[in-house]
């Protein structure tokens, strides 16, 4: 709901009556584009893992497991806790086995943006991922002026 009223009764009356979201004038336009394109990331979160097949696929990249079926991912047969968005990256990277992949797919594949938008979503989102899998003996290095790939470490 995009409206003007910002009164805290007018915020509970919106989400009680059904709207996904509040959002009050004034804004920018990159964040409603950004909040609406969030909705749309959970629909198809939702609606991909219960109808595709290839949900159920158990993926291994090192030491990495991950099953798309309960959306868990190991390493080292520990439990890793991702957030959707890390699940898709790290998803993403493993299916692209050791290619780099640019910045510019990540964005339009995890957060569906058009790359005209300027945003660290992808380092950010990197950054994070690096410290929940700092455990495993893979790696997500950054491809200077690209992206990232993943790789397993260099044994020594």
């Amino acid at each position: 709901m995009l409206t003007a009223r910002d009164s805290d009764l007018d915020y509970a009356t919106g989400l009680s009556l059904g709207s996904d979201d509040y959002f009050t004038k004034p804004f920018s336009a990159m964040s409603l584009v950004m909040r609406v394109k969030a909705i749309f990331r959970r629909i198809e979160f939702d609606t991909t893992a219960v109808n595709t097949p290839q949900s159920s696929k158990l993926r291994m990249y090192g030491d990495i497991a991950m099953d798309g079926k309960t959306k868990t991912v190991t390493v080292k047969n520990e439990a890793v806790s991702l957030t959707p968005n890390e699940y898709a990256m790290l998803e993403y990277l493993i299916d692209h086995g050791g290619e780099a992949v640019s910045r510019d797919e990540l964005l339009n594949h995890i957060w569906h943006c058009d790359t005209d938008i300027e945003t660290r979503a992808t380092d950010d989102t990197v950054r994070r991922l690096r410290k929940k899998l700092i455990d495993s003996n893979c790696v997500i290095d950054a491809v200077w002026g690209f992206g990232f790939r993943l790789k397993v470490r260099d044994e020594k």
